[in-house]
């Protein structure tokens, strides 16, 4: 309750800062010029890329022993996304806690596919985030550079090397740590036995991307889900006069810059997402206030997507927890 508390205020904060000096007026305004169609269209395509990522976690849980069913696997995840408007990254553990409790997988071996899955959403955004870049360095990569990363550069310049040093030697002395725990009965064997087993399910679940016979449709569905997010953007931008002369290029900068947003720990991106995007869409020649527009359209509409799709996946779960497993 602490940490949602926390959170929640620094979405408050955000979206305080995003909407302190807006005429609500002009907001207004900009919403009865919005084209449902095109958001009717971005809906549907995020649905089918939350599907594909579903199918994509499927690739993962072969190596585990049992593939649980695609309709499982969806609910979970939208389950997921519904719990990360709770509490940021809490979605994670809620879907894998629900994929636990209505298969045989272990939830530790779970745990490992998602970090899996993470680090190849962030390959995927590198990607983008370069492709963008290269499609015009002159306005696009200047803004990614000096607004993401220059700062990230700068940050990193200024830690000592002691720090480093010591972050180093604290990480091999956990390591160390835990074996001496592991191999020893000092916690008892019960528990021993039962970090052991969480530390194994864990492993397990990192080494099935090498394990899956089927890691080229792994990487395949990979591009296809940000390739739909790409997509969807467009179709985003295509919903309201503002931003409708935008490329196609122009809407995976939008993607890339509003990924970056919502990477930002607050519930469901709440505040973030707005600043940055809104910001973003300067370089269009785009006001602010115009900006905000177009980011409370992309932003709310796929809130309200989730939360519908996640309280039905939750039902759902809920029912199939409470019947033999299948």
């Amino acid at each position: 309750m602490f940490n949602f508390a926390i959170f929640f205020s620094l979405a408050i904060v955000l979206l305080y800062y995003a909407f302190r000096s807006v005429d609500f007026t002009r907001i207004a305004q900009g919403f009865r010029e919005v084209n449902y169609f095109w958001i009717a269209i971005s809906l549907l395509i995020a649905l089918i890329a939350h599907a594909l990522r579903a199918i994509r976690w499927g690739y993962l849980m072969e190596p585990l022993g049992q593939k649980p069913p695609f309709s499982k696997l969806f609910a979970a995840v939208m389950f997921g996304y519904l719990a990360n408007l709770a509490l940021p990254r809490f979605g994670e553990v809620a879907k894998c806690g629900s994929v636990s409790r209505v298969s045989p997988i272990r939830f530790e071996s779970i745990i490992g596919t998602v970090v899996v899955e993470r680090a190849a959403d962030l390959a995927m955004l590198l990607i983008a985030t370069v492709i963008v870049v290269l499609v015009k360095i002159d306005s696009f990569g200047q803004y990614i550079y000096t607004n993401i990363l220059h700062p990230i550069e700068q940050k990193a310049i200024h830690i000592e090397g002691y720090k480093v040093v010591i972050l180093l030697v604290m990480a091999i002395a956990f390591i160390l740590l835990i074996r001496f725990i592991l191999r020893s009965d000092l916690l008892g064997e019960k528990l021993n036995g039962k970090i052991r087993n969480a530390v194994i399910g864990v492993i397990d679940g990192l080494k099935s991307i090498y394990r899956t016979p089927k890691a080229i449709s792994f990487a395949l569905f990979s591009v296809l889900i940000w390739v739909s997010y790409w997509l969807m953007t467009w179709a985003l931008l295509n919903s309201t006069p503002i931003t409708a002369s935008l490329t196609g290029w122009d809407a995976l900068f939008i993607m890339v810059i509003g990924s970056y947003g919502m990477t930002v720990p607050v519930q469901g991106g709440f505040g973030a997402y707005h600043i940055i995007t809104a910001s973003a869409l300067g370089i269009f020649d785009i006001a602010y206030e115009n900006g905000l527009i177009f980011a409370i359209i992309s932003h709310e509409s796929q809130t309200i997507l989730l939360i519908i799709t996640g309280l039905v996946s939750m039902v759902y779960l809920y029912i199939k927890q409470h019947r033999p497993l299948a």
